[in-house]
């Protein structure tokens, strides 16, 4: 929209321009020789205006906007304001509409919120055109702390949960690729000339899973001449061999890589996709299909388990010490990726699902039962399922659970070394927020860890091998760094969920792949959770070279994790927070789970008092006022900050540096225990009675949480009333992550784990719960105490 002063230029000069046209003698009345000017045409869209944002104001301050002018209208318009009143032409402070003309000026003013650090928002419009003013509170001084979101590190304590108490970046810290796919050799392509040595090394990844090879490989074999429908035995090996000694023997750039590389693959996933290692008759690429047969020798999918068993057996070092030829064989085969989705969800005629469990067991008992030159190398291979896409347990009042994930344990469980599924959340999903992170995933695998130490008697290991964000409201669009910001901000939170279960959690793979372009959508819609991109995605940038994505960014921020876990403690539930210390480093992580920003003061309890040398701060956060920039912020400083302000949903990190190398010399032991009663019906006012028994309480000081998983309709009571041995304990009202409701935007019901902290004085090695509800409706789904037995004072 043209200035107001560009407009009166422009008809001034076209008055000269007339005038000189049809002489000077402004007597004529002559008006087809010397015609009248046209009257500019009614203009009543003003130019973008904006008003400067406040902070750091105290509560309850009025506080005046920046003057704006109006501008770009040629005839009066209407002024109206939400959320404040204003002052025309420095008149009085008013909230009523008027009107304006061009050149008026106008300020804003309202009052802050009443509560600390908290924004409230006024809007202006000029007839269409509209432009907010936002005010925001304050942080609460450091004295008095704000004790909602004190969080405390301590430096002399160890964190250990069942025996682990160290990060292991091989399964946690992983890409969705391969040490060996053509992704990161593609010489004059990238930018990076050594692309996968620089990424794995400078960064400390490790490579996490692999969906295509298998399927490859099977499409170069032909059908075995002596059983229809199973791959050829002899040509498996006559193949798997070659590409074993090639892989040893080659001594290009690429091989010679790929073995400096393979330490970081000994952890691998590999998964079979539903096309073709379902037997319904898909072609396998050279002609023939695997066999549906299904009786007591041969149950339905042994032919599938046969192929799997001979790739992972020939095509890779068959195990240590007897083989020399071959790269690291895959730690973990999944049977079928996500077959529910094809094969029941979206099906034109569903699928029997327990056809579909039962094939895992013949399909893993198969793969183990492989003989390759008088030896069984498949007998340390863990075989899991079903690699569920989408658990929404409560879905049908619990009905998903019971008929999929309940009835697949107690079928296939016996034979899964683990069970496998995918997290996901959805950050907009037909005009619906639903989140994972926090409350809800907490509760999905609470119920996965309950159901299977009920069934045999421990916990069934987990991989999470798929986890992020689907991003449907950027589905057929180009790359953008919002886009990547909302897959960077799940892959954070659910890792620091992981993070809490070390001794269940087998594997955990973000969903970023390498740069899938067999997955691109068009010329301009290119793969969606990629790490790479093409510099002229870019906007500004031009160019074919393949370069980092934002997504890079999570594996620089977690890049020197590492060491030994540390006891953390965090009052907001909204504030995630997990420690590690390795010689003469410790790193502390924090994330928020919350929409608005914290303030959050911070006790380093340092009781030998280590020197610290240097602190680095690295936060990484989306900067909407500057284009939804994807920023990794660092900075560093010589003294352990009293607090960390963390944006909106960011994740930060602080290495905190010491003069001397040390380790903890006291031990927090944490020990989880499960209620074996499940999904029990909450009736109004009636005692939900439980107990926990043949816990080790011997420690003088520790912490207990007693975890409630509860299934609800939105607006039903999330805090009952509870007894531990006779004493009234307060359920908090706060839980990890969104309400869930969202304003009814969210989920559809209430599905999460509230965290309740039990004093410790309270239990003894024997102990009796209750819990009432003052409403009727919906499930308690499962029931643990963590247990946390401290060597010091708490």
């Amino acid at each position: 929209m043209a200035s107001q002063s560009a407009k009166l230029i422009t008809v001034i000069l076209l008055s000269w321009c007339l005038s000189s046209c049809g002489g000077s003698d402004t007597s004529s009345t002559d008006t087809n020789s010397n015609p009248a000017p046209t009257a500019p045409a009614e203009d009543t869209t003003p130019d973008q205006f904006s008003f400067e944002k406040v902070t750091d104001v105290e509560p309850a301050t009025t506080v005046d906007s920046n003057t704006i002018t109006v501008s770009g209208i040629n005839s009066d318009i209407t002024a109206s304001v939400s959320g404040a009143t204003m002052s025309v032409n420095g008149a009085a402070f008013i909230a009523q509409d008027t009107q304006v003309s061009h050149g008026d000026t106008i300020q804003l003013r309202l009052v802050s919120a009443d509560d600390y650090q908290t924004q409230v928002t006024a809007r202006l419009t000029l007839a269409t055109v509209s432009a907010d003013f936002a005010v925001t509170t304050k942080a609460l001084t450091q004295t008095p702390a704000p004790a909602a979101n004190q969080v405390s590190i301590h430096l002399d304590l160890s964190h250990i949960t069942h025996g682990v108490d160290t990060f292991d970046r091989s399964k946690f810290i992983t890409i969705h690729a391969s040490h060996t796919e053509n992704d990161w050799y593609q010489e004059g392509q990238n930018q990076q000339p050594d692309l996968v040595t620089q990424f794995a090394n400078d960064y400390d990844v490790y490579f996490g899973r692999d969906t295509g090879a298998m399927r490859w490989q099977l499409s170069q074999l032909d059908e075995s001449m002596t059983a229809p429908g199973f791959a050829d035995p002899d040509q498996a090996t006559q193949r798997g061999g070659d590409i074993r000694w090639l892989y040893t023997n080659n001594s290009d750039d690429r091989a010679v890589t790929q073995r400096a590389l393979e330490h970081r693959a000994k952890n691998m996933i590999v998964a079979g996709q539903l096309h073709p290692f379902w037997p319904d008759g898909t072609d396998t690429g050279k002609g023939w299909a695997f066999s549906q047969q299904d009786t007591s020798a041969t149950p339905f999918g042994t032919a599938t388990g046969d192929f799997m068993g001979q790739y992972l057996a020939k095509y890779f070092n068959k195990m240590d010490g007897i083989d020399a030829f071959g790269q690291p064989k895959p730690k973990f085969l999944e049977v079928l990726n996500e077959p529910l989705y094809e094969l029941v969800d979206t099906a034109p005629v569903a699928e029997d699902l327990d056809k579909i469990f039962t094939f895992h067991n013949a399909v893993a008992q198969a793969a183990r039962n492989v003989t390759h030159e008088t030896v069984k190398p498949n007998q340390q291979l863990l075989v899991g399922g079903y690699t569920a896409a989408f658990p929404d347990f409560e879905v049908n009042q619990f009905q998903q659970w019971r008929q999929r994930h309940q009835r697949f344990i107690d079928l296939a469980g016996e034979q899964m070394d683990f069970l496998s599924i995918h997290l996901y959340d959805f950050p907009k999903l037909n005009g619906l927020v639903k989140y994972r992170k926090g409350s809800n995933m907490e509760a999905t695998l609470d119920l996965l860890e309950t159901y299977t130490q009920h069934k045999f008697g421990q916990p069934k290991p987990m991989v999470i091998s798929e986890y992020g964000a689907q991003v449907h409201e950027y589905y057929n669009q180009p790359w953008s760094p919002k886009r990547d910001w909302l897959i960077l901000k799940s892959v954070n939170s659910m890792l620091m969920s992981f993070l809490s279960r070390p001794h269940l959690i087998e594997m955990t793979v973000p969903f970023i792949v390498v740069k899938a372009e067999w997955g691109r959508e068009s010329a301009d819609v290119p793969y969606y959770w990629r790490l790479m991109r093409q510099q002229h995605e870019m906007a500004g940038e031009t160019g074919n070279l393949w370069v980092y994505t934002d997504l890079v960014k999570f594996y620089q921020l977690w890049a020197n994790v590492a060491g030994q876990r540390l006891f953390t403690q965090s009052e907001n539930p909204d504030i995630q927070v997990d420690a590690y210390h390795n010689q003469h480093k410790t790193q502390i992580i924090f994330n928020n789970l919350d929409f608005d920003r914290h303030t959050l003061p911070i006790t380093l309890n340092n009781p030998t008092k280590h020197a610290i040398s240097q602190v680095t701060i690295k936060q990484l956060y989306l900067d909407e006022e500057n284009g939804d920039k994807v920023v990794l912020k660092e900075s560093t400083m010589t003294e352990m900050p009293e607090s960390i302000d963390l944006e909106p949903e960011a994740t930060a990190i602080i290495e905190v540096a010491y003069d001397n190398e040390f380790n903890p010399k006291q031990q927090l032991s944490e020990t989880k225990h499960y209620v074996d009663s499940m999904l029990l019906t909450i009736n109004k006012n009636e005692e939900i009675s439980f107990s926990i028994n043949d816990i080790n309480h011997t420690s003088e000081a520790g912490e207990a949480i007693l975890r409630l998983s509860l299934g609800r309709a939105h607006g039903l009571s999330l805090t009952p009333t509870l007894l531990v041995n006779g004493h009234t304990v307060d359920v908090p009202q706060n839980y990890r992550g969104y309400d869930q409701e969202h304003d009814g935007f969210g989920r559809s019901e209430f599905y999460g784990t509230i965290e309740v902290p039990i004093e410790w004085s309270l239990l003894q090695q024997n102990n009796t719960f209750s819990l009432t509800f003052a409403d009727s409706g919906g499930y308690v789904a499962t029931i643990a105490l963590q247990h946390r037995a401290s060597t010091m004072p708490l």
